[in-house]
């Protein structure tokens, strides 16, 4: 079977709002990882014709409203919000998005790179606990495994700063340790006594956020 027919083949038709949920959980995951967001038409009932990339859908007292990244530059964009209720279809320029895996396509760190920047981010560990904290690598890791850590250990550091910015959070983190990082299909953080366990999520669409990965931990402390 060819790719062309394998994807038809897995597509699900879905109606215009999930479709355009489902595809503002990709947009978020690629604008993370420094990609492009979802390219889409929107055909409105009026006949009108709407091209850009999906930013985000949310709730306004008029309903649901799509937002689109339609043209200009990241510090000047233009931005059309477009009520959902008027969209009668949505085409997806590259449907591939909605049924294989996001897997981010950077160039995989080596284990000793890692452990590089592991050591690198130790004085800053250091000033949010107080103390020499061991941050390190669990298992065996592959390719995809590398790649899905040193996403979540770019935002590691700022996040547990930000969790240690009050007396409250500096006494939970009091009780951690370690911090052990690995990969796993989905992302989880939990506690193993002092052990902090952040499994970071190899797929994109399940990439930690700042604020995802915060609340991760601030359940578990």
């Amino acid at each position: 079977m060819s790719t062309h027919e394998d994807v038809l083949g897995t597509l699900e038709a879905r109606a215009p709002r999930r479709l355009l949920e489902d595809l503002s959980v990709i947009a978020r995951a690629l604008a993370a990882n420094d990609r492009q967001r979802p390219e889409i038409e929107l055909s409105l009932t009026s006949g009108t014709v709407i091209r850009g990339r999906i930013v985000s859908i949310t709730e306004d007292r008029a309903g649901a409203v799509a937002m689109l990244y339609v043209g200009g530059q990241p510090r000047s964009p233009s931005v059309s919000f477009v009520r959902v209720d008027q969209i009668a279809a949505v085409t997806v320029i590259d449907a591939s998005l909605l049924v294989r895996s996001l897997v981010s396509d950077t160039p995989a760190p080596s284990r000793l790179e890692l452990q590089r920047q592991l050591a690198a981010r130790g004085d800053s560990l250091a000033s949010v606990f107080g103390r020499a904290v061991a941050l390190e690598l669990a298992g065996e890791l592959d390719d995809d495994d590398r790649r899905a850590i040193a996403v979540v250990l770019s935002v590691l550091v700022d996040v547990l700063i930000a969790i240690g910015a009050d007396e409250v959070g500096k006494a939970a983190l009091a009780a951690v340790d370690g911090i052990e990082l690995s990969a796993a299909p989905h992302a989880e953080v939990r506690r193993d006594g002092g052990k902090l366990m952040i499994r970071a999520p190899e797929l994109l669409t399940d990439a930690f956020t700042p604020g995802s990965l915060r609340a991760a931990i601030e359940k578990v402390l």
